[in-house]
Order: C-alpha cells, then structure tokens, then sequence
C-alpha cells in the first residue's frame, strides 16, 4: 500500500512580482538620463564594425526601455503579474539588459555596462526562481519508508527514523528520532487524512525494532 501526496504551491506575494521590474525600469531610466550626461563624445563600433553608433543612442534606448517597464509596472499591472506575461517580459529584460550591456562595455561605459549586466542576471535568476514555485512537489508514503520531495535535503526516511506523521490544518509533519522536523502544506485535495495516520503509525511501530538504541 502507498500514498501520495501533492504539496502545495509555494506562495508568491504580488509584489515580489513587480518589485524586480520596477528595479528594472528605474535602473534602465537612470542608465539613460546619465549616458545622456556623457554626450556624445564617445562612440563605439558594432560587432560588425560597419557602422558607428553614438553613445547617446544608446542612452536613447535605455532610456526609453525604462520607460516602457514603468508603464508596464504602473499601467498594466494587473497584466504583468500573469505568470505568461510576467516570464515574457523578464525574458525580454534579460535580452534587453544583455545587449546594452555588450554595447556599453564596447563604448568603455563601465558603470551602465556593470548595471546592465547585473540587472541581465537578476532577472535570469528571477525567471529560474519562479519556474521552481510553480513546480508540482510530491511526498510519497510506501511500505518501505516515506520518499521525501526532490527538493528536499533528504530523499527518503525510513520508518525506523521516524517518530510521528501527522496531517493537520493543511500541514504534513514529520518528526524524526534525531529531533529534527519536516513541514510542509499540502493541497487539500480529498485524501485519506485518517487512514493515512493510521498507515504510518503501524509502520512506525514496526520500525521501532530496527532503531539504534543509545542506552549503554
């Protein structure tokens, strides 16, 4: 006989989602308004080294960049906190920071390179960050012993190290005879709550023979 069941999402506060892009769009305006204050006495080649492009272009683009992601962050709000529209956009942030970076780091503009570089990894690490919330997280219960999430220090508890599982208030807890505790929210999807707890303190008695004693 097993068991599984399926964690719940970990959630994500509105703000956490809105709070890199508006870093994003301020970083970027910032960028821009003081590339402006250069001038245009430097230029830079393109990678092709066909044509020239003056500093203040890019500073035009960053510029405007800014703007773009704090109309998106004040305007669309609502919009931009979908999880399809939000990794479309920090997607395009990634791209966007990426190539200023190059362009600023060809021009010898090392601060707004370094700023754009940096706003090119947050966001990369955001996007990878968000796709982990949204991953669908399992306990498996088994005669063997309980199979922990795979994003768990551990993969798996014997019964034997196991002194009680109990299901209450939306929660999943197990303790273990080295005192240490695992919690975590469970979906509340129709499961056995009962017949589970019963399950697992049948095991737990049997894998109370197996247990190292401590006593000398």
């Amino acid at each position: 006989m097993s068991y599984t069941i399926e964690l719940a999402a970990q959630s994500k506060k509105k703000h956490q989602t809105t709070s890199l892009h508006l870093i994003t769009g301020f970083a970027l305006l910032g960028i821009g308004g003081l590339t402006f204050l250069v001038g245009d006495a430097q230029w830079i080649k393109t990678v092709f080294h066909a044509t020239i492009i003056p500093i203040t272009l890019l500073a035009t683009l960053s510029f405007m960049n800014g703007l773009l992601v704090l109309y998106l962050v004040f305007f669309k709000g609502q919009w931009l906190k979908g999880p399809a529209n939000n990794k479309i956009v920090r997607v395009a942030h990634v791209v966007d920071a990426s190539l200023l970076s190059i362009l600023f780091l060809l021009s010898q503009w090392w601060l707004a390179a370094g700023i754009t570089a940096v706003l090119a990894l947050a966001n990369a690490y955001a996007i990878f960050h968000e796709q982990k919330l949204n991953e669908i997280l399992l306990i498996h219960i088994e005669e063997t012993g309980i199979l922990l999430p795979h994003n768990a220090r551990r993969k798996q508890l014997q019964w034997s190290e196991i002194e009680r599982v109990i299901l209450r208030h939306g929660n999943l807890t197990i303790d273990t005879t080295d005192n240490f505790l695992y919690q975590w929210p469970f979906k509340k999807s129709p499961i056995a709550i009962d017949e589970i707890e019963a399950f697992c303190l049948a095991k737990i008695k049997d894998g109370m023979s197996k247990r190292l004693s401590n006593d000398w």
